[in-house]
């Protein structure tokens, strides 16, 4: 149950981002990384500037002692390097759109791929239950074929690349469902035919049960010894 469980979030999640990347496309998704760039590289920024300000209030700042005498240790401000880090991502992120974009293009096609082999997995071993029609075979295939050219032709339009994998994240997520209803139902009804079985079985050994022909046994020599003495007695 919670592997089904699992494969409908799976496949809900999958709709969503379909949904999303058909609704924002890859110039609005470029401009939404030069935005988030812009912000990171502002907060390193920020923080560069802060420790430089510090930096010089520390070493003009007078020596401090207590009332012995010694001298009052100060905390040296350290230096940003996740504010360097993120200056440098939001530099990358601000100039380089479009490369960043690539990438979320290329990760996309290769989760569009791994979906594809998992569900032709799942298909396979839903085949130990029952037999799986071709047509379920080919809908992963069709997956597995558009991640595949994606993941080749991303120099391509952004705008048509994110739409043909918004709406192929959309068919990967329907055939999720599909998939995953479909098996659960064949598990069902392959442990029902088990349990009959097993039941079947069990009645049949309880009847065939040594004990049981032992009893039927002795019953049958009581029951002929008993017509016996009526015999005799008659005679």
């Amino acid at each position: 149950m919670k592997l089904f469980q699992s494969a409908i979030f799976r496949a809900v999640c999958a709709i969503i981002v379909g949904i999303l990347l058909l609704e924002y496309g890859g110039q609005t998704l470029q401009w939404l990384t030069i935005v988030i760039g812009g912000i990171f590289f502002a907060t390193g920024l920020i923080s560069f500037i802060v420790y430089h300000y510090t930096k010089k209030r520390f070493e003009s700042a007078k020596e401090l002692f207590d009332q012995d005498g010694n001298k009052v240790s100060r905390t040296v401000p350290a230096f940003p390097i996740v504010g360097v880090g993120s200056m440098i991502l939001g530099a990358i992120l601000i100039f380089l759109p479009a490369e960043f974009v690539k990438g979320i293009v290329v990760v996309l096609a290769i989760i569009l791929i791994l979906g594809a082999i998992n569900q032709l997995v799942n298909l396979g071993r839903a085949t130990k239950f029952s037999s799986v029609p071709v047509l379920f075979w080919l809908f992963p295939l069709v997956t597995f074929g558009i991640g595949v050219f994606v993941l080749f032709r991303t120099g391509e339009a952004i705008d048509l690349v994110m739409q043909l994998i918004g709406w192929c994240m959309i068919f990967y997520g329907l055939v999720e469902c599909v998939d995953s209803i479909k098996i659960y139902q064949m598990r069902k009804a392959y442990d029902k035919a088990n349990a009959a079985q097993k039941a079947a079985a069990e009645a049949r050994a309880k009847m065939q049960a040594p004990e049981d022909i032992t009893e039927a046994e002795v019953i049958t020599e009581a029951d002929d010894d008993t017509k016996t003495d009526s015999t005799n007695n008659k005679e």
